[in-house]
């Protein structure tokens, strides 16, 4: 290594245990967080953690000894001197979400020949519902390639305490730890199959039936995760105010109660319920339905290189149809376009002709309704299984 630039630096442990010092009282007071310490026998390790909440690696960091190197969303290395600082500071791996990249499996690869290890959420999205959501199999590749022991950490309690459509904590507790350890030994003879299913089974929660909050704000800004009424069908009609979600379209209403259930006379029964009625809703559409929504939105091209986003269009009319995508003058056909995933809360990343475009619009902005739609242009046309993009 004499002589060439390596991606660990000693700079990176001072600002790894300030922001444990400062997120950790950050998340003992906004989560109640409680973590359990893992001993790493000075040994590397790849960390896969489920992904609850938008501190999820930090509440990792709290439990390790030696920081990982954490695989982030090129969104977070295109926002000027905040992302200058990050990478100065943490030298995070970036990827194109929804997209393979070679490129960052090859940072991973000198890493790891560093000595230091890698971790990573292998769902790529936070929940929306409670459950944790699609793993790509693509990840036995990498688990492969590392030839690392994967230690499994679990988040709970943070679907209850700060789901994936809401702005602020509730009251709630969040743990942290890793729950078990699949040693390359243990996997090295595995099939493919047999190793996804081992990290899908590892990293599996489900807090839909089981999350609680006492919060007074306990349906805020949900229509980021739903936006067909389960009871008329209309789109983009769903509005939250306080524990109350209604639709303007058709009148009804539901209270969620702590146990974030909606009120008996709702036609779901919670926000997992109505993601997969809402899923069979579009997995019924055809790819030539015509106009499914419009509004008034941003479109950014975003730069990494650049670490910033450049306005292509603002208050423009996004047009949703179901084989593409209209924003103002500019059409983006679905055949041309390789992936579309939600970013943070409200926010959509698509790639087409080789750049990263970002769409957003208001506080209430559902961005996971064009992700829907995409994928199900794909499925329809791929004879693909039905999976829509999260």
């Amino acid at each position: 290594m004499k002589g060439k630039k390596t991606w660990h630096r000693k700079r990176h442990m001072f600002y790894y245990y300030l922001q444990r010092l400062l997120v950790g009282l950050y998340v003992k007071f906004a989560y109640h967080y409680r973590g359990k310490k893992f001993d790493d026998g000075g040994r590397q390790y790849l960390y896969i953690f489920n992904h609850q909440t938008p501190l999820d690696q930090h509440l990792l960091y709290l439990s390790v000894r030696r920081p990982p190197y954490t695989i982030a969303s090129e969104d977070l290395f295109t926002m000027g001197i905040v992302s200058a600082i990050i990478k100065h500071a943490a030298a995070p791996i970036p990827i194109k979400k929804s997209e393979s990249d070679f490129t960052a499996v090859k940072t991973c690869v000198r890493i790891v020949k560093e000595g230091c290890s890698i971790a990573l959420s292998p769902e790529g999205n936070r929940t929306f519902t409670g459950e944790t959501v699609h793993i790509k199999p693509s990840l036995t590749k990498l688990v492969r390639l590392l030839k690392l022991p994967v230690a499994v950490f679990i988040v709970r309690g943070g679907y209850g305490v700060i789901p994936r459509y809401a702005d602020k904590p509730r009251r709630g507790k969040v743990t942290g730890s890793v729950e078990r350890v699949i040693e390359y030994e243990e996997y090295k003879n595995m099939t493919d199959d047999e190793l996804y299913e081992l990290i899908k089974s590892s990293l599996h929660v489900d807090e839909s039936e089981c999350s609680h909050t006492t919060s007074g704000n306990r349906a805020e800004v949900m229509e980021r995760a739903v936006y067909v009424c389960p009871s008329c069908g209309a789109v983009g009609t769903i509005h939250s105010s306080g524990n109350e979600i209604s639709c303007s379209h058709c009148g009804i209403k539901a209270e969620v109660g702590e146990d974030m259930h909606f009120s008996p006379s709702f036609p779901v029964r919670t926000i997992k319920q109505w993601t997969k009625w809402q899923n069979e809703w579009v997995n019924s559409l055809e790819t030539d339905c015509g106009l499914i929504f419009s509004e008034t939105v941003k479109l950014r091209v975003l730069r990494r290189e650049q670490s910033k986003k450049d306005v292509l269009a603002d208050g423009a009319e996004a047009r949703l149809y179901g084989d593409r995508l209209e924003v103002g003058e500019l059409t983006f056909n679905y055949s041309d376009v390789t992936a579309m995933t939600v970013c943070g809360r409200c926010r959509l990343d698509f790639y087409c002709d080789g750049q990263t475009y970002q769409l957003t619009a208001g506080r209430d902005f559902c961005a996971l309704k064009y992700v829907n739609i995409y994928y199900n242009y794909k499925n329809k046309k791929e004879n693909g299984d039905g999976f829509l993009g999260i």
